[in-house]
């Protein structure tokens, strides 16, 4: 009977069961706060070169080889590979007060392998911006 009540009362793997089971919850939470800091990185830049082009169309008249420059440099910058993302700017020609709308599609590759196993290898974003066209022909 002594020998039960010497088991009980003798923790010393305790602590290292009790780690063991809290550590993989906070690396769980650390790379999720990691990733959801890169995807709002990546709305982020996404939203704003949906509104740079839409600026850009606006002024110039409709979807320009000056347009699609900006909306590749603006991802270029906020480091989104412009190939990996579908744009769609319409219409292709815009007169004054013609609504311009630019809409862009990207799917975020998800980063962390811990995350991964919970969402999937990517998640689809999409920002759009519409704007109201400024060009007057001459």
């Amino acid at each position: 009977m002594n020998l039960w009540r010497d088991l009980r009362r003798d923790s010393s793997g305790q602590a290292l069961v009790e780690f063991s089971l809290v550590v993989f919850l906070l690396v769980v939470i650390l790379f999720s706060i990691l990733e959801g800091g890169l995807l709002m990185n990546a709305k982020t830049v996404l939203t704003s070169a949906a509104r740079e082009t839409a600026r850009v169309c606006a002024v110039e008249g409709g979807r320009t080889p000056g347009a699609l420059q900006r909306l590749s440099d603006s991802l270029t910058v906020g480091g989104i590979d412009p190939d990996d993302v579908t744009a769609l700017v319409s219409p292709g020609q815009a007169i004054y007060g013609t609504t311009i709308r630019v809409e862009l599609h990207y799917d975020y590759k998800v980063v962390s392998p811990v995350v991964r196993a919970i969402v999937g290898n990517t998640i689809p974003l999409t920002s759009k911006a519409v704007t109201r066209s400024e060009f007057v022909p001459r």
